[in-house]
């Protein structure tokens, strides 16, 4: 049994036992009267509702007169800020940017995509009318009204893994028993863990890393058992192992549920809706077999739900103000979803479909009705 006061966590000062008889005391913060913080609310809430306002329609009517969309994606680069806690993501953003700009304008010539290293300078983007659309945000009510933003349907469903070599032969949580776990510091993740491992019961040792490159080279080097964070951002680090990255594996326990959105002005009715279908679009092609390449030959189909889909039914094109084809067009721009997620995220850092399975296939990915 390795106890806090032996060589090794004397060697580590990073490291330190974590069961479920201890306790975290957090100091006492004095709180805003209650008179202030009715206050503070209301502005905040007439701020938005103002913000939604003059927002109505604008973004729409400026695309397609100007015939160009600037579109902002979030890279989540490491250490950037000690909040973001995604992966890398850009390339998936990246892509429904360019779906989104192809339903509007027909084509991708008048898109613009903006990389921003974390998700705050692309809601400053988006709040300042820099970027009409942010792909790759975690919505929050905090951040809806601080940026005066809407959100989108999911993208990606991220979520909080723990990651393990596998000649450790650790199959679940319970074999980290009395094992060292890393984690990034004062995160998000850190938290959770803690939380996980408490209500199961299981007594772990942790060591606190400031730095991902740091927790990386202590999972290479087998320094730390297991390494817990969001499983876009173990994934990234474990394709950096480069050939050995298949000497590491997720254990099969989700400890937290985290979608991935995009954003666009609070209130823009109008434009969101193209959003939002243009992602529906891509699941329920995904569903009906429709590609990138079959999409052509998909637009003779006599089936229901393709009709709908590529044209033939023309009502939700004309209930969003889009060409009949529009989905049809998207398609053979950038294919369906479960295509983008391979050649953005799934090739890239050797994850299965999981959460973003289609939902007749175990994931959450379900499409908008196309009527």
């Amino acid at each position: 049994m390795i106890r806090s006061g032996s060589t090794f966590a004397q060697a580590n000062r990073s490291s330190y036992w974590r069961d479920g008889s201890q306790a975290s005391v957090s100091p006492s913060v004095k709180e805003p009267g209650p008179s202030m913080s009715r206050l503070l609310r209301r502005f905040l809430v007439a701020g938005l509702l103002a913000t939604g306002s003059a927002a109505q329609g604008q973004t729409l009517a400026s695309v397609r007169a100007t015939h160009h969309l600037d579109c902002g994606t979030v890279q989540e680069a490491d250490d950037w800020n000690g909040q973001d806690i995604h992966g890398n993501l850009s390339a998936l953003g990246a892509e429904i940017c360019r779906a989104v700009t192809v339903a509007i304008l027909d084509s991708q010539d008048g898109l613009k995509v903006t990389p921003f290293p974390a998700e705050p300078e692309a809601l400053n983007a988006l709040k300042a009318d820099t970027v009409a659309l942010a792909v790759g945000i975690s919505p929050s009510a905090r951040t809806a009204v601080q940026y005066g933003v809407g959100f989108g349907r999911p993208v990606f469903y991220d979520s909080q893994r723990i990651m393990v070599a596998r000649s450790s032969r650790i199959t679940d949580l319970s074999g980290l028993r009395d094992r060292l776990v890393c984690a990034l510091d004062m995160t998000p993740p850190e938290r959770t863990l803690r939380d996980e491992m408490t209500a199961r019961g299981i007594r772990y040792a942790l060591a606190s890393h400031s730095e991902q490159g740091e927790m990386d080279a202590a999972l290479a080097v087998r320094h730390c058992v297991a390494g817990t964070g969001m499983e876009t951002r173990l994934a990234q680090s474990r394709a950096n192992f480069h050939a050995r990255a298949s000497d590491f594996v997720f254990l099969p326990e989700r400890l937290t549920l985290n979608p991935v959105v995009p954003a666009y002005r609070y209130g823009d009715q109008a434009f969101g809706l193209i959003v939002d279908w243009t992602i529906g679009a891509l699941i329920e092609a995904e569903a009906l077999g429709i590609t990138q390449r079959n999409v052509s030959e998909a637009t003779r189909r006599e089936d229901m739900r393709a009709e709908q889909l590529l044209g033939h039914d023309f009502a939700t094109a004309q209930a969003l103000g889009l060409a009949r084809d529009w989905a049809a067009k998207v398609i053979a721009a950038t294919g369906n979803y479960g295509e983008i997620f391979q050649r953005t995220t799934g090739k890239l850092y050797h994850l299965e479909r999981g959460l973003n399975a289609l939902w007749t296939d175990g994931g959450l990915m379900t499409p908008m009705t196309m009527q």
